[in-house]
């Protein structure tokens, strides 16, 4: 009786240094439990505004627009009574809360969903990405959030306002779901559930964080039975007036002690756990990738005037200028491939572009600091070469080309730039760009056009052709997206890196159904393709990878 009477007190003078005195508790949990139509109102009209701005936001890639939408997005209210539900073991305001969560959730992935389809880009931009690798940083930081929430809620309403803006906009609610709708609209389900993962740390953490704090805090003291009878005795319509789901309250109310009811957050979070570990090693092997990628280059015995480095997801693709012949460039590709495969455990996709001519040299390097600002001092005039033959020079002109694509080149959204192929027809020169990704738009692709055209001074037709990197299923295909990429296959008949993968279905014999004469044709063309790799499975698919199929992920 005495341990009793001294947890009490410590826990009201606890509250009191807290701003929120013993009496004020039963007035906290009281607000939670009633909820008129006008705040429900206003609660769903935010979400909807939320929601659309920061699915807006993120397709931009506007920092600024998503902050906007985590300040208006009400999502922290619920979670935050379901953490003082589970503390203070009221089912009216677990199963409200819950229920408003869930529906909110669905409710966000939908409205994220149909804005994204009626779109007519679907970019991968920054800031979704940033919200597709959760890792057990964003569940310490989401817990420290968390209790600034609960702190502002346990506050007067007056002198918080910055501590609840501030928590707002420090734990992503709205714009993971929405990330996680953009995923379910562009039919990419990896992004769809590494953004909810994300949500559901910040989730987890926000119910276990708050669930502890109320229980410290003493808010078990209040007198729920007294508080839900008169909830029940006042709806007088709705689900909580049926004597049946009174009844159910009130057996809900002896199940479950507060040890068990803090342990359902806590194995929520443990079962997120791994895969926010996961999550974690991957960012260390990007940081540890790109500083090995840095010395490597930093190693290189000739002059680098640019280098593009992308590394994300275990993979390195890097694409690098420099001065020097093409035996050089042969010499620094494998050097920096063998340094990498040693240093990062994979195999790096490296590009090198020499340019030998000193003039040359000086023109790339006007070009570069247009891009990035310094002026390169110029190299000393060499000696006058020997006149090019036109072989030389038709060759020369191609590698100039392609430099400049490669240059302009939008790797992040685009994907890796497979092959450049110049050709000139009717006094005009045309550029064909394969690449590994997702389209170009047609607005970008005019602008690489007529970055390019600027860069060498002449007028240019450009085509990008996008390879798909998802694995294409291949039943119930029409004949005309069959002929589709049955022309992609054909048209990287001779780019040595990529491999066809294709997965064929087992004789029809053994699956005891009717061959598909198409489909089978299609197979038979794909095979005759150099590096093609054939197996049996239970779905028809085809991907296209860089380097060997069986090694592919």
């Amino acid at each position: 009786m005495l341990t009793s009477s001294v947890v009490r007190s410590a826990q009201d003078r606890l509250a009191s240094i807290l701003g929120c005195p013993p009496e004020r508790r039963t007035q906290l949990v009281a607000a939670m439990m009633h909820r008129g139509v006008e705040e429900a109102t206003g609660y769903w009209l935010q979400l909807i505004i939320a929601a659309g701005i920061a699915t807006l936001g993120l397709v931009l890639g506007s920092t600024a627009v998503i902050i906007g939408a985590m300040l208006v997005a009400p999502l922290m209210g619920p979670i935050v009574a379901l953490g003082m539900g589970l503390a203070i073991g009221s089912p009216i305001l677990v199963l409200r809360s819950m229920t408003r969560v869930v529906v909110s959730v669905l409710l966000v992935v939908a409205i994220a969903t149909a804005v994204v389809s009626l779109l007519p880009f679907h970019q991968l931009t920054a800031e979704i990405a940033a919200r597709t690798t959760p890792t057990a940083i964003d569940l310490a930081t989401a817990m420290f959030c968390a209790i600034a929430g609960v702190y502002a809620t346990m506050r007067p309403g007056s002198d918080v306002t910055t501590t609840a803006a501030g928590t707002s906009i420090g734990i992503s609610l709205v714009p993971p779901i929405c990330a996680s709708g953009f995923g379910v609209g562009t039919g990419s389900g990896a992004i769809a559930w590494s953004a909810m993962l994300l949500f559901l740390t910040n989730f987890s953490a926000i119910v276990l964080v708050g669930s502890l704090s109320f229980a410290v805090a003493g808010f078990g003291q209040v007198d729920i039975p007294k508080l839900e009878d008169t909830v029940l005795d006042a709806s007088r319509t709705g689900v909580l007036s049926r004597p049946s789901t009174k009844r159910m309250i009130t057996r809900l109310r002896s199940l479950g002690g507060p040890l068990i009811r803090l342990l359902m957050p806590v194995a929520l979070l443990a079962a997120l756990f791994s895969p926010l570990r996961t999550g974690l090693d991957l960012v260390a092997w990007q940081i540890g990738a790109r500083s090995a990628v840095d010395t490597a280059i930093a190693k290189l015995p000739q002059r680098v005037v640019q280098a593009r480095v992308q590394v994300e997801r275990h993979e390195i693709d890097i694409v690098i200028f420099m001065l020097g012949s093409l035996a050089d460039a042969d010499a620094a590709k494998q050097s920096l491939t063998e340094e990498l495969s040693a240093s990062s455990g994979v195999v790096p996709h490296v590009s090198v572009h020499a340019v030998a001519d000193a003039n040359d040299f000086e023109a790339l390097d006007r070009a570069n600091d247009k891009l990035s600002g310094p002026v390169i001092p110029p190299m000393p005039k060499a000696p006058p070469p020997s006149p090019p033959t036109p072989a030389e020079r038709l060759s020369d002109a191609r590698q100039l080309i392609r430099n400049s694509v490669a240059r302009y080149w939008p790797s992040a959204v685009a994907g890796l730039l497979l092959e450049i192929t110049v050709s000139v027809m009717a006094d005009e020169t045309h550029v064909t760009v394969v690449h590994l990704g997702q389209p170009l738009a047609p607005g970008a692709t005019d602008v690489l056009r007529a970055a390019v055209s600027d860069d060498l001074g002449e007028e240019l037709v450009l085509v990008a052709k996008s390879v798909p990197a998802d694995p294409q299923p291949l039943s119930g295909r029409s004949a005309a997206d069959l002929l589709r990429l049955s022309v992609l296959i054909e048209a990287t008949r001779d780019i040595d890196d990529l491999s066809v993968c294709l997965v064929e279905l087992p004789p029809p014999k053994a699956r005891g159904k009717a061959a598909d004469a198409t489909l089978a044709a299609f197979f038979e063309l794909a095979a005759t393709h150099p590096r093609a790799w054939v197996e049996t499975g239970q779905k028809a698919t085809l991907r296209f990878v860089v380097g060997d199929c069986a090694a592919a992920p």
